[in-house]
């Protein structure tokens, strides 16, 4: 029997800048919980994840049994991606994004079908990308909202292959950032969870 919601994802997954108990995976537990009491609760959030990161994680014999077991999996991955090629964007370094969206499109097919060949019936909940570098100039800004738009394509596109629920976060940050980003703002703030949360309970 599934009796396990499943939080997979990077640092906004593990609550970073708010605690692990503000984090939205905690509080989606909480609605959860009003519909399944028996549910337990697993967060294997990491601070920096990258897709390749996760799709290595999902290779692991422990990770594979918990998504066998899991009624619901939550998933927030990418942001750390595109982080890495936007520094290199405005360090002048240069970035092949074309290479890192390939990239990162691999890695999400990858877990895609990892996750379905180990459990066809789990409901997995992805959520989108909003900006995750802060406003610069208009050609930095432009270069960010490009890049997340190329990598939400990328989301929706292997959600419909793999029958994921796509969660809009991307949408509902829009135009909203400094009310629900942190200090940083890199992650989601106490509201910026409970708006995450939200999202997942009803999508």
């Amino acid at each position: 029997m599934n009796t396990i919601y499943l939080a997979l994802g990077d640092s906004i997954t593990t609550g970073y800048g708010v605690g692990t108990n503000q984090s939205f995976a905690a509080l989606f537990y909480k609605n959860l919980l009003a519909f399944d009491p028996g549910l337990q609760y697993v967060n294997l959030g990491v601070n920096g994840l990258t897709s390749m990161e996760l799709a290595s994680m999902v290779r692991q014999e422990r990770l594979c049994s918990l998504i066998a077991q899991a009624k619901i999996i939550s998933l927030t991955i990418g942001s750390n991606d595109l982080l890495a090629v936007g520094k290199g964007f405005i360090s002048g370094a240069g970035a092949n994004i074309d290479l890192a969206l390939g990239n990162f499109n691999q890695n999400f097919m990858f877990i895609g079908n990892q996750i379905r060949a180990i459990n066809p019936s789990v409901l997995v909940k992805a959520a989108t990308i909003y900006n995750p570098l802060p406003p610069m100039n208009k050609e930095v800004d432009a270069y960010a909202m490009g890049l997340v738009k190329a990598a939400n394509h990328q989301i929706k596109r292997v959600a419909r292959e793999f029958r994921f629920v796509v969660v809009p976060v991307a949408k509902a940050f829009s135009g909203q950032e400094q009310l629900l980003l942190g200090p940083d703002h890199l992650h989601p703030n106490v509201m910026g969870h409970r708006v995450m949360a939200d999202l997942f309970s009803v999508n």
